[in-house]
């Protein structure tokens, strides 16, 4: 396909204000020149590939759903330089072949200019492999560190790593005098990333880890490894997975009478992990980011503005407060209009500019480099507890 470029922004400046605040946006196609010389007006297509169904689908069901009310917004501002965006969407349902098949239909039959996802740490892995060998730039949603380590060119992701909650846990841990651990994580790529993370940082912050032990994503049960924990020296556990597994292991690990703290990874930082756990969830502990807790971020943080300006416009469109993953979803977007932007419409340099980004989000303030294609650090996560069936800020 001939590249050809579309002219840079001409909202007004009013529009440009509400498009930067409300991350409201995408990518866009080299423009094809009318037979009048005017812009084209033919949408600009972008990929999104989420987990709508399968395990994964609490973390893409939201992430489909900020993406949505972004691209209503800013069509309804009148698109991106008059054209409407159009983001076409993919269900892997959690399966990291279905992933692979879905990026390859949306860069061969659809000539998307970009792609967001997946949700899952795995599906992305595969996604990334192929949008690095096309040259395809993708944002991923998915919060394994080898995601974007090694860095490759065009590959980026939103979340924060578990090298990130890792260092943030054991943080809190050395506050607390905890140096004796547990770990039960899922087997697959998420899991198996904590479970890295976790053995190469716990001797800096004087951990030892006395327990590892691993569960399968769809297991109904986990007590036998729990049964093991508890006969250990261990002074707290760490849970790496995704709904429904964290919130089996706090049920089972209540029923067994496990009374050491519980420390969840930001894989299952949402409503769904109170629902799933109810009456038994007081007193857990979880790693997350700012947006799980909206309504108690400091008013003078620089992330208040936007997640106020997204919780609000969220729940009007939803009557539900967004959690983390919607958040990913919001922040890929609005990191691709920047890239845009920057690129002045250009999309053959999207994959190189986007590394000169700088963007405060919902999820934290992004500062990508050449070195380091996630941009954040674990200063932009929190802890927080269960009380009274809801999350509250450690302080």
């Amino acid at each position: 396909m001939k590249k050809r470029t579309f002219k840079k922004w001409l909202f007004p400046a009013a529009v440009a204000s509400l498009v930067f605040l409300s991350a409201c946006g995408g990518g866009a196609t080299p423009a094809a020149e009318s037979g009048t010389g005017g812009a084209s007006k033919d949408p600009i297509k972008v990929g999104a590939i989420f987990s709508l169904t399968g395990p994964n689908s609490p973390l893409g069901v939201p992430e489909k759903q900020a993406v949505e009310l972004l691209v209503k917004e800013i069509n309804g501002a009148g698109g991106v330089d008059g054209r409407p965006l159009e983001v076409i969407f993919e269900d892997d349902k959690s399966d990291n072949t279905e992933a692979v098949k879905a990026i390859k239909k949306l860069a061969s039959k659809e000539k998307v200019v970009a792609v967001l996802g997946s949700s899952g740490s795995g599906p992305s892995l595969g996604m990334a492999e192929y949008a690095a060998a096309e040259k395809l730039p993708l944002i991923s949603m998915a919060a394994a560190d080898q995601i974007t380590n090694p860095v490759r060119a065009g590959i980026y992701k939103t979340p924060h790593t578990d090298v990130h909650g890792t260092k943030r846990i054991f943080k809190y841990l050395k506050e607390k005098g905890i140096t004796k651990i547990a770990t039960l994580n899922d087997s697959n790529p998420y899991g198996s990333g904590w479970t890295t993370q976790l053995q190469k940082y716990a001797p800096e912050y004087g951990i030892t880890i006395v327990a590892e032990e691993k569960y399968g994503t769809k297991d109904p049960s986990m007590s036998s490894q729990l049964t093991k924990i508890k006969g250990t020296d261990a002074q707290a556990l760490i849970v790496a997975g995704t709904n429904p597994g964290p919130a089996t292991i706090v049920k089972e690990a209540k029923q067994l009478n496990l009374t050491i703290p519980i420390i969840s990874s930001h894989g299952s930082a949402n409503s769904k992990f109170l629902e799933l756990i109810g009456d038994a969830g007081e007193g857990v502990l979880m790693v997350a980011g700012k947006l799980l807790i909206p309504e108690q971020v400091a008013a003078d943080d620089p992330q208040s503005a936007i997640i106020k300006k997204f919780v609000d416009g969220y729940q009007a469109a939803y009557n539900t407060q967004p959690d983390g993953f919607a958040g990913y979803g919001y922040d890929g977007l609005n990191l691709l209009v920047e890239g845009l932007k920057q690129a002045g419409g250009d999309t053959s340099k999207l994959g190189e500019v986007l590394e000169k980004v700088k963007y405060v989000g919902v999820t934290g303030e992004f500062k990508f480099t050449a070195d380091d294609h996630n941009g954040l650090t674990e200063d932009s996560m929190i802890m927080v507890e269960v009380k009274d069936g809801k999350f509250q800020l450690v302080k």
